[in-house]
C-alpha cells in the first residue's frame, strides 16, 4: 500500500492512496468470512461455504461494495497513523480505480487540525491567591451555630428583628399567582435578609394569627426578567412569632456545638476548617488563572465543527439536567433571566472556550510525553463503581464513550499538575 500528500493546508490535506492484490487479500478474505458467516446455504453447514457460493448468494456487487468499504476504511486509517493527521472528521474519498481484489486507488480529503502556537506554559505569569482569615469570619460561624442550638420561645408579642416568623405567604401579579412565590408554615429570621428586600421589615409589628397584604418592588437585576423591578403583591399570615435566645458564648457552648473541650478549640477548629476552604478555593482561582494565561498567550484557529460537536453536547448535558430536575426549557430560561437566543450564545461560547482548552492541554501532553494507561483507566472505573450501588450506574460505567471521557479526565488532570508543578518552582 503506498500513500502520497498531493496537498496540504493548515485546515485540510489530500492524499492518495494506492492498494495491490497483495495489500487487499487479506481484507478480501476477511471481507468474505464475515459475510459468508450468517449464510445458509444448502449443501454446506452455517459458515462453510465457498467464495464463489458467497458471490452467488449475495451477488458480486454486494461482496465488492463490502470490500471496498473495508479496503477505504482500512487503508485511511493506516494513512492517517503513517502521516500523524490531526485529522477531525470524516473524508471525502474520491475512487479514481478499481479492479476487483487486485487494485484500488482512490483521493481522501479531510478536514484536520490548523497547527496550535503554544505559549511557554512553564513560565506564566500568575501569582498564587493569599490566603487571609479575619476574626469577623470566625466570629460569624460561631454565631450561625449559636442560632442552631439558640433556645426558640413562642413569644406573646408583636414581632421584631431577631425573632423567628412562622408564615403562610402567596404572592401574586395582576392577579396571577407567581410559581415558586407560595409556601405554608414557613420559619422565616426577620432580619436575616434572605428574602426579597422590603418583604421581611413587613412583617415587624405582626403578631400571631396577624393576615397583612403588601406589595414588594423586586429589584431591578432580578434573575427572572419578567419580574426584575416589577411589584408583586403578597398576602401573608403569621401562625407564630417565636424568640430567639442565643446561647452565651462560653466552654458550655463549645461542647454542646459539637465535640470541644472549650470556646477556644471550638474556635481554632473553626479557623482551621475556613484555612482548608480558602487553601481550596485559592488552589482553584490559581489553576484557572494558570489555563486562563496559557490560553490568552497561545494562538489557534478552532475548526467550528469541533465547536458545533461541543456544542451538541453541552445542550444534551443541560436538557439531562433539566429532566432530573423535573423542569422545562421555558422554565430554565425564565429563572436565569435568558432568552433562547441568549442561551445559545452562552453554550456556543462555552463551546468554543472547552475546545480551545482542550487543544491547547493535548498540546502541552504531547509535549510532555503524558499518557494513560489501560490499567489506570480500569482502576478509575472500579474506584467509580464503589460509589454507585444502582446496577444501571455501574452498567454506564462500562460503557465504551465512559471510558473515553474518564482518559480524556486523567489527561487533563496530569497536564494541568505538570503547567502547575513548571509554575510552582521556584
Amino acid at each position: 500500500m503506498k500513500t502520497t500528500i498531493k496537498k496540504k493546508t493548515d485546515s485540510h490535506v489530500t492524499f492518495t492512496v494506492q492498494m495491490d492484490e497483495q495489500s487487499l487479500s487479506p481484507i478480501v478474505t476477511t471481507t468474505y468470512n464475515k459475510l459468508r458467516a450468517p449464510l445458509k446455504v444448502a449443501g454446506f453447514r452455517p459458515g462453510k461455504a465457498p467464495d464463489s457460493i458467497v458471490e452467488r448468494e449475495l451477488g458480486s456487487s454486494v461482496v465488492q461494495s463490502e470490500v471496498l468499504d473495508a479496503a477505504t476504511s482500512h487503508s485511511y486509517a493506516h494513512a492517517v497513523r503513517e502521516h500523524e493527521l490531526p485529522v477531525i472528521a470524516s473524508p471525502e474519498v474520491k475512487l479514481t480505480k478499481f479492479v476487483p481484489y487486485t487494485e484500488l486507488e482512490y483521493e481522501a480529503t479531510a478536514e484536520i487540525l490548523p497547527p496550535i502556537k503554544l505559549a511557554d506554559y512553564k513560565h506564566l505569569t500568575v501569582d498564587r491567591p493569599k490566603i487571609e482569615i479575619s476574626p469577623a469570619e470566625v466570629d460569624q460561624v460561631i454565631s450561625d451555630l449559636s442560632k442552631r442550638v439558640a433556645k426558640r420561645v413562642d413569644a406573646n408579642r408583636a414581632a421584631q428583628d431577631g425573632d423567628e416568623v412562622v408564615i403562610d405567604f402567596r404572592g401574586t401579579k395582576d392577579g396571577q399567582e407567581i410559581p415558586g412565590a407560595k409556601a405554608t408554615n414557613y420559619p422565616l429570621i426577620l432580619g436575616s435578609n434572605s428574602f426579597i428586600p422590603g418583604f421581611e421589615a413587613e412583617l415587624v409589628g405582626l403578631k400571631s394569627g396577624d393576615n397583612k397584604t403588601f406589595d414588594i418592588a423586586f429589584p431591578k437585576d432580578y434573575g427572572q426578567t419578567e419580574l426584575a423591578g416589577q411589584k408583586v403583591q403578597f398576602e401573608v399570615k403569621v401562625h407564630r412569632v417565636v424568640e430567639v435566645v442565643p446561647p452565651e458564648l462560653n466552654d458550655a457552648f463549645a461542647k454542646e456545638a459539637g465535640p470541644y473541650k472549650n470556646l477556644t478549640e471550638l474556635k481554632a477548629s473553626i479557623e482551621k476548617t475556613i484555612l482548608e476552604q480558602k487553601d481550596q478555593e485559592a488552589a482553584q482561582a490559581y489553576e484557572n488563572a494558570l489555563l486562563v494565561e496559557l490560553l490568552k498567550k497561545s494562538s489557534l484557529q478552532v475548526p467550528q465543527r469541533l465547536v458545533e460537536s461541543q456544542a451538541e453536547r453541552i445542550n444534551q448535558e443541560l436538557e439531562d439536567n433539566l429532566t432530573q430536575r423535573k423542569l422545562t426549557r421555558d422554565q430554565y430560561l425564565s429563572s436565569q433571566g435568558l432568552t433562547a437566543e441568549s442561551l445559545a450564545k452562552q453554550i456556543s461560547d462555552e463551546a468554543k472556550r472547552r475546545v480551545e482548552m482542550a487543544l491547547v492541554l493535548t498540546e502541552v501532553a504531547k509535549a510532555e510525553h503524558i499518557t494513560v494507561t489501560d490499567a489506570e483507566i480500569e482502576a478509575e472505573i472500579d474506584r467509580m463503581k464503589q460509589q454507585y450501588q444502582d446496577a444501571e450506574m455501574r452498567r454506564e460505567l462500562d460503557r465504551p464513550e465512559t471510558h473515553e471521557e474518564i482518559f480524556n479526565h486523567l489527561m487533563a488532570q496530569r497536564t494541568i499538575a505538570t503547567i502547575k508543578k513548571y509554575n510552582e518552582e521556584p
